[in-house]
């Protein structure tokens, strides 16, 4: 209890669990790539907070009130009819649901406002309005609708030579600023085919300039659905329509059965500097006013029985916490659950309350312990989330070993006075009996977890290593502590009752009732049995196992009909193990039907990548170096995973205009690049430019000089003056960006000077909020790779030290590599499993056969167990190749105790199979079904991981148990060895020989036979 106690205190914080930020294998080149470029950045901002704090300065810029999008609430439809969302009344609910928030009285206080038009000029404050909603709502609720209009442009863009000189010229005649190539081909255009592309550009503008959402209903929704249909046909103005309608609407199917809509709230709220001013303040008084004024109809609204018409899902961002939190939380219950299943069942099974609430301490304490060890004695830092797993496995392993070492105690009833003479005689035969069969068991399940230690990945190794300690903990804890509470049961509590009180008819702790009756302890019952010559009865189980069961293994009829069993599942089980394949969708992280992960499977699958969507930010930067490595140990240390190290960088004028290069260079917008590089919403590829922002300062600033060439650049010697005057005074927007902070820290500038300069784009395929499967992410990071080496081809050594740094703001790159980590470690771990099991089983039983055939049946149980999860239809994710990689580790327990018991045991292959089942078929049994019991609370949890685990956990127990009964003990009646005691071999000898002579004397004489 000591050693618990002080483990849990020896962190000094508890238990704490890790941060994952770091959950990958920090020596890939994406994780390489991606630390530099953040630690670099960290580096600087370390370095202008100190310059700050010099200089008296700090507490950032002041920000306008409610500028910034400091969270949204994301509303996701879905039809309940074939007419879809776009029908009167289902527009209507859509309607009714944004305007909790729109017509709320508070509304404008907690509002993200809009202080830039389109264009980026800033719109007089009279006139500064709650930006608008992203919806389908404002088109269908318009200002007026021009319905003869309408028809028109549809006609006219119906027309396809018209539509394509339309689409050829918009972003030159509908884009600000015009793009110079578009303007090219508008100049190629005949005067009357000019006045009829603006005609057709001031038609659309005129009707979608009213899409206010302010409006009636209009009166034919069809009508207007099919006039976004071919908006976005026109890539100026694809980003009116395509982000609320799913991937299946177009103009030849002008029907959307899934719609969806975003509304943001805005900061700094009044009397707030800036976002970051009072951070947690500020985010309390959002959550406030949406709970007080409008949680009650959001969650109204969004019940199924709401409309007939459409299901309404939501999430939003500011209570994102605490429902994951309240799952969580719910999800920990069943751990509790567990933790009572498995106690209730050992009560039950060894019949004293004593013994299984000290049981199930024992159980408990190993995880302490360990810890005590773990972080004590190693000084392992990095604790892994998936480290609370190991409460389900130490109770499912816990309790096998309880009973294990209970069936022991109980076997010593019958094995005669010189085990029996006294409780010192009887406990040491138990402690050494049952302690040999536990410590394989153990040793062997450490060794599959330590095989974790293979994985590159940190909380991988973690896991392997802290399950193990837990493991080992409990066996320590079995041999000792609940030993001495089963000498303490032994002298209390396991008696029959002295008296006839029916309160006391269980065994109880009786001394003295006033009966005259000598007590006489449980072993001098059984050396008194033995005077008598009265048997002891087995169990009703035991009994069963050692001759019902026994008979129908040694049968050969048995065993045939095993055989045919197991080979017709077996086979097909290793077919469907070939047919596992890498996951080829997003990963989940709640379960399917719960409404947060059902609304959002609903973004990811049923709508196409839109303009506006938030693309997986890509940057390109030069001036950084490889990080530096040197004594980087994450189990140590979790957080240190190097330091930064910076090019010999100087941004020189050729330095300025080779990066605005590679600027417009990623502005064009050829096939390839729209491939994987995200428009803007007047179709433009979307690049985060820097230097734009900082020629701009310099041509404001009378004393900064600037070059004549095709770039205003800036001498070398006034770029530290220029950058220090972004980020003293920077603009309200820049690049036509409002977070002017999230693009001010492109320039690497530590308050002194630049490090580094960074280039930023957005993925069109992938966002920050899904992970894509690896098999879809690899050709995406090679385009992207293909073209850091062509930008620095344009850069050269222009900057000082050559060299361009790619990487993402979301470790989507790491994660593609993670997966393919896990996925080879699923393999890695299970044959090393099994060949540490081998190695365990051949030096404790020194019996080549037994070491190969327990070591068949684990294969048999993880080729089953992979088998029938993909029958249920998993593919191999990140969930399922942590698992595979631990299978091994569950498998072994039961065949391991069988192999024993047979492996201890003396006399003929049918006496040895006998007393296999006698001293393990119960314990092995009651650790199954102890098992069963510890995963079923899981299958109901909403956590995909926990509730795969459950699962996986369930299907591995009772495949490992049906092999180990079935198959392996099967295979030993057939080909399992004799083992006779010393001058047991002589005497069977003589026996057989005297059966042989009684047969020949029996026979009659050859004359008389003929």
């Amino acid at each position: 209890m000591c050693v618990g106690l002080g483990g849990i205190l020896s962190g000094g914080d508890g238990i704490p669990i890790t941060d994952d930020a770091h959950a990958y294998d920090v020596y890939d080149i994406r994780s390489k790539d991606y630390d530099s470029y953040f630690l670099a950045f960290d580096a600087m901002a370390d370095a202008r907070a100190d310059s700050e704090r010099r200089e008296g300065e700090g507490g950032g810029r002041t920000q306008l009130q409610q500028e910034e999008a400091s969270g949204i609430i994301y509303w996701i439809y879905e039809a309940e009819t074939e007419g879809g969302m776009f029908t009167r009344e289902a527009v209507a609910d859509m309607h009714e649901a944004e305007g909790i928030m729109l017509r709320d009285k508070q509304w404008d206080e907690f509002c993200q406002l809009q202080y830039f038009n389109r264009t980026g000029a800033r719109i007089p404050d009279d006139d500064v309005k709650c930006r608008k909603p992203m919806s389908a709502v404002t088109m269908f609720y318009p200002d007026s609708w021009d319905s003869a209009m309408a028809k028109s442009v549809i006609a006219r863009l119906e027309d396809p030579a018209t539509r394509k000189l339309f689409t050829d010229v918009c972003l030159c005649i509908d884009a600000f600023p015009p793009v110079e190539v578009s303007c090219n081909t508008f100049a190629t255009y005949s005067p009357e085919d000019q006045s009829d592309m603006m005609e057709l550009r001031n038609d659309i503008e005129s009707i979608t300039s009213k899409w206010s959402g302010e409006g009636e209903l209009v009166q034919d929704p069809a009508e207007v659905a099919l006039f976004a249909a071919y908006m976005k046909l026109v890539p100026t103005r694809a980003y009116l329509s395509d982000f609320y309608f799913d991937k299946e609407f177009s103009v030849e199917n002008p029907v959307s059965m899934y719609s969806r809509t975003v509304l943001f709230f805005g900061g700094p709220h009044e009397g707030y500097k800036n976002v970051d001013d009072k951070e947690a303040d500020q985010e309390k008084e959002v959550k406030d006013y949406v709970m007080d004024n409008l949680y009650d109809d959001i969650q109204k609204v969004s019940k199924r029985s709401h409309s007939k018409e459409t299901n309404t899902f939501y999430f939003m961002t500011l209570l994102i916490f605490e429902v994951f939190l309240q799952i969580i939380l719910m999800d920990t219950m069943a751990a509790i659950g567990s933790v009572i299943l498995v106690f209730l069942y050992v009560w039950y099974m060894i019949g004293s309350l004593f013994l299984a609430l000290v049981g199930m301490a024992e159980i408990l304490l190993s995880i302490p312990c360990a810890w005590f060890l773990f972080r004590g004695i190693f000084q392992i830092e990095y604790f892994s989330g998936l480290n609370m797993l190991t409460i389900f496995i130490v109770c499912a392993i816990g309790a096998d070993d309880i009973f294990v070492f209970m069936d022991a105690y109980n076997q010593s009833k019958h094995k005669g006075p010189e085990v029996n003479q006294d409780l010192q005689t009887r406990m040491t035969w138990v402690w050494r009996k049952s302690g040999k069969a536990m410590a394989i068991t153990s040793a062997t399940t450490c060794m599959a977890f330590l095989c974790t230690c293979f994985s590159p990945i940190a909380g991988t190794r973690s896991f392997g290593i802290f399950a193990a300690l837990v493991i080992l903990w409990d066996y320590v804890l079995v041999m000792s502590l609940f030993c001495t509470a089963v000498v303490i049961y032994h002298n209390h509590f396991e008696r029959e009752p002295m008296c006839t009180i029916p309160i006391l008819k269980c065994g109880c702790c009786t001394k003295d009732c006033g009966c005259m009756k000598e007590e006489v302890s449980p072993t001098g019952q059984i050396m008194q049995s033995f005077h008598d010559g009265d048997e002891i009865p087995m169990s009703p189980v035991t009994k069963f196992f050692y001759t019902k069961f026994a008979d129908f293994i040694l049968s050969v009829k048995g065993r045939v009909i095993v055989l045919v069993l197991f080979l017709a599942w077996i086979i097909p089980a290793i077919i469907w193990v070939t047919k596992l394949e890498p996951t080829k969708t997003a990963e989940q992280f709640l379960s399917e039907d719960h409404p947060l992960q059902y609304g959002w499977n609903i973004i990811e699958r049923e709508f196409p990548s839109s303009t506006e969507d938030r693309g997986l930010p890509v940057f390109f930067s030069w001036g950084i170096a490889e990080l530096d490595q040197s004594g980087v140990n994450q189990l140590i240390d979790a957080n240190n995973v190097g330091k930064p190290r910076f090019k010999k960088f100087e941004m020189n004028p050729t330095c300025q205009e080779k990066i605005m290069k590679v600027c417009e260079d990623l502005e064009i917008p050829t096939p390839e690049r729209l491939e994987i590089l995200k428009r803007s919403g007047e179709g433009k590829v979307e690049v985060r430019c820097v230097m734009r922002e900082f020629h701009k300062r310099a041509q404001q600033m009378p004393d900064v000089v600037t070059g004549t060439g095709d770039y205003p650049t800036v001498a070398t010697a006034d770029v530290t003056k220029v950058v220090k005057d972004l980020y003293d005074n920077p603009p309200e927007r820049m690049d036509g960006v409002e977070l002017v902070a999230d693009m001010l820290v492109k320039f690497g500038f530590d308050g002194e000077e630049v490090k580094f300069v960074t280039v930023e784009v957005e993925s069109n395929e992938m966002n920050q909020w899904s992970s894509l499967p690896e098999d879809d992410v690899r050709p995406i990071y090679g385009q992207f790779m293909d073209l850091a080496t062509h930008l620095d081809g344009i850069v050269g050594d222009a900057c000082g030290e050559s060299g361009v740094l790619m990487t993402d703001e979301f470790q989507k790159f790491i994660f593609m590599n993670n997966q393919k980590i896990y996925r080879t470690s699923a393999v890695q771990g299970a044959c090393i499993g099994v060949a540490l099991a081998f190695a365990v089983l051949a030096l404790a039983t020194w019996s080549p056969i037994l070491s190969v055939l327990s070591t068949l049946s684990i294969l048999c149980t993880i080729m089953s167990v992979i088998g029938t999860v993909t029958m249920l239809g998993w593919s191999l994710g990140t969930v399922e190749a942590i698992l595979i990689s631990i299978l091994a580790g569950f498998s072994v327990d039961y065949v391991v105790h069988l192999a024993h018991a047979y492996a201890t045991s003396f006399g003929t292959t049918e006496e040895r199979i006998r007393e296999a089942f006698r001293e393990m078929g119960t314990p092995v049994l009651s650790g199954m079904l102890t098992s069963v019991l510890a995963s079923l609370p899981l299958f109901t949890c909403e956590i995909v991981f926990f509730a795969k685990f459950g699962t996986f956990l369930c299907f591995t127990i009772l495949w490992s148990w049906i092999f180990a009964n079935f198959g392996f003990m099967s295979l030993l009646a057939t080909v399992g060895p004799a083992k006779l005691k010393e001058g047991q071999e002589g005497q069977r000898n003589e026996e057989q020989k005297g059966q042989e002579m009684g047969a020949v004397s029996a026979a009659p004489p050859e004359s008389v036979q003929n």
